[in-house]
């Protein structure tokens, strides 16, 4: 027997600027960190970006993580992003700084309302108490 459980989801309107926010000391150091790290060829990207568009709405699912990427230049000179996996590829690299949204799923809807299931919600909460009922509407 196939069992279903049905999370409930958390509409917080205005959340998207404010989650960036919240992350925005956390991705700078990503960034330092990859500008350490230039010479090895590897770059470290702290979110994965998926949009999709319906009629009326644009959606941005991201999802924080670790996610790793070898960057090749081409003979025109442009550079290509080839993805090597979720783990550090190089033992030698130092290690990576801590992203604490690692492993939640965010869904944008047009620009700036964020619906996220009420796990993902209690998790942000419990990192960042400011979040706590900031426009948030349960469905």
């Amino acid at each position: 027997m196939l069992v279903s459980i049905m999370r409930r989801h958390v509409v917080i309107k205005g959340g998207y600027s404010l989650i960036m926010e919240i992350f925005s000391p956390y991705r700078r150091r990503i960034y330092e960190y990859n500008s350490l790290i230039r010479e090895s060829g590897y770059y470290l990207k702290p979110i994965h970006l998926v949009v999709k568009k319906d009629v009326n709405s644009k959606y941005k699912y991201l999802y924080f993580g670790r996610y790793w990427y070898r960057l090749i230049k081409a003979s025109n000179g442009r550079i290509r992003w080839i993805y090597v996996g979720r783990e550090k590829p190089d033992p030698n690299l130092p290690e990576p700084p801590i992203n604490p949204l690692e492993g939640l799923k965010i869904i944008v809807i047009n620009e700036n309302d964020v619906i996220v299931d009420e796990y993902v919600y209690n998790t942000l909460v419990s990192m960042f108490p400011n979040l706590k009922g900031h426009n948030v509407a349960r469905e």
